[in-house]
């Protein structure tokens, strides 16, 4: 299918898309922050619970119990009881002043709940008691990528969470991320070949980061292969789905990209690279009624966006009585 100007800068958008598709993941305000490394592992949901009973108890027994109220909040966490949790991570923080790992816990709750800046506060206030801290650096550098923070100093601190704490696996996917959104894709397949010495080959999260990298080369075909092996290992892996979905729209693989972004558009409402993305494979495959409502909602996402403006001038001009069909 030939393009307008306008089509074709749409189109050049979605390596963008692709690009900070990494970094961003999916986090947004409202949004949940991904697993760890260890919370994929974590015990089944009935032992969770009991650690929470454990907790309990010894907070009844003792309400100044600072570990206590942080044992408890951390099993609530998985349990999806977060606010719950932040309260319990909020009155050990103001029982110990003075320590850091409560700053830290509330910081992962308030990102698990979408309050990214108030969560890059409390990082922050981590670090005040004890620049060492790991996980403190960690969230402080994926925080400040997210907000669209300083990107040098966002690697500062991924960089320092992986010098403190190397086997930490999460540190280094992050800095995969943190490097191509800075463009160091040098840096960037440095980390990832030291991914692959630490999980099989068939990892779902390396084979995804593993896509990203091959994408961002122009290797669609390759990028694509790796997605889908990704999803293949991990149906849940949103984030490989939605790089797919994009990496089919720029090979113009458009009812192949429809079949994924149509689902995933709908399940992640707020994301202008996913509504953007759909709406110009509907368009391109002669939906067009369903490519203007979609082009409406991308540019409601991202008023600024001259892309997603420009996408709904060309999905309009064809629709309009006597417009352009183009084969």
């Amino acid at each position: 299918m030939r393009f307008s100007g306008s089509a074709r800068q749409g189109y050049r958008a979605l390596g963008v898309l692709l690009l900070v598709l990494g970094a961003s993941a999916r986090f947004s305000a409202g949004q949940k922050a991904e697993r760890t490394h260890a919370e994929r592992f974590a015990p089944p949901a009935e032992k969770l619970r009991s650690a929470e009973r454990e907790a309990e108890a010894r907070v009844r027994a003792n309400p100044t119990d600072v570990k206590a109220l942080l044992d408890r909040g951390l099993a609530r966490l998985p349990l999806a009881q977060v606010d719950a949790a932040i309260a319990d991570f909020r009155r050990a923080a103001a029982l110990a002043p003075d320590q850091a790992e409560p700053e830290t816990d509330l910081a992962y709750g308030l990102w698990m709940q979408g309050h990214l800046e108030e969560a890059l506060g409390a990082a922050r206030a981590a670090l005040a008691l004890d620049p060492h801290n790991a996980s403190a650096h960690r969230y402080a550098g994926r925080l400040l990528l997210l907000l669209g923070g300083d990107r040098s100093s966002a690697l500062a601190h991924l960089e320092e969470a992986a010098r403190l704490n190397p086997q930490e696996t999460d540190a280094h996917f992050d800095l995969v991320m943190a490097y191509r959104a800075a463009g160091d894709a040098s840096n960037a397949w440095a980390q990832l070949r030291l991914l692959q010495t630490e999980f099989p080959a068939d990892d779902p999260r390396v084979l995804y980061v593993e896509g990203l990298l091959a994408s961002d080369q122009g290797r669609l075909s390759v990028a694509i292969d790796y997605f889908r092996q990704a999803l293949a290992g991990d149906p849940h892996l949103g984030e490989a789905r939605e790089a797919l979905g994009i990496a089919l729209a720029q090979a113009a693989r458009w009812v192949e990209a429809l079949e994924v972004l149509g689902p995933a558009a709908r399940d992640n409402l707020g994301s202008f690279r996913l509504a953007y993305a759909y709406a110009l494979a509907l368009m391109n495959t002669e939906r067009l009624a369903e490519a203007e409502e979609a082009a409406r909602r991308a540019l409601s996402l991202n008023p600024g966006s001259a892309e997603a403006r420009a996408l709904l001038g060309q999905v309009q001009a064809r629709r309009a009585p006597g417009g352009e069909k183009q084969p």
